[in-house]
């Protein structure tokens, strides 16, 4: 997309595709973003893996262990943010919104039926994630004997929806960067100082 730091609206357009290509190119920087989300009086940040985005209703899925403390943090304050930066396309995005769990419901099964069986191991290790532990080896996934549809009790999907999105452009002859808001239906963009 050449030329998209010219206008707000090819900022916005260019933001939108570089999430979409993170979804489905695994070489994308943009396919494992960092979410950080409130853990008590603490700020927590992870990485995910990017596995769906609706620009429409501006929302990214990732999945997570239901068993996981994040879950019990996100049900505490749902407030995230998310961040991501190719360090080739010199584009960096942050994201404001929150965060809906979802947990045995139409939501999860669909998502369920479509991750791939290797992912599937992950959410079928016998105990929680986080879990302080002497023997890492005990919790080693043997292919031969695990069951993966165990795994979907322990299986939750994430939805965030932003309201905010900034982007930034890193180019020699001058830095772009832009803000977009959304309220309701409306949407206020400007141009920022880099």
């Amino acid at each position: 997309m050449k030329d998209f730091e010219n206008s707000l609206e090819t900022m916005l357009e260019k933001a939108f595709k570089t999430f979409s290509d993170g979804v489905e190119n695994a070489k994308s920087y943009f396919h494992t973003p960092t979410v950080c989300t409130f853990e008590g009086q603490d700020i927590s940040a992870r990485t995910v893996v990017l596995r769906d985005f609706n620009e429409k209703d501006r929302i990214l899925r990732f999945h997570t262990d239901q068993r996981s403390p994040k879950i019990s943090q996100i049900k505490d304050n749902s407030s995230a943010t998310i961040h991501a930066y190719d360090h080739e396309e010199k584009i960096q995005i942050r994201l404001k919104g929150s965060i809906e769990i979802h947990h045995k419901n139409s939501i999860t099964e669909n998502a369920w039926e479509n991750t791939k069986e290797m992912s599937k191991e992950c959410y079928s290790v016998k105990d929680s994630p986080s879990k302080r532990i002497e023997n890492p080896d005990e919790f080693d996934i043997d292919r031969n004997q695990i069951d993966r549809e165990i795994g979907y009790k322990n299986f939750a999907v994430n939805l965030f929806t932003f309201h905010y999105l900034e982007i930034l452009y890193l180019k020699r002859s001058g830095h772009r960067r832009a803000v977009f808001e959304w309220e309701e239906d409306k949407i206020r963009q400007n141009w920022m100082i880099p």
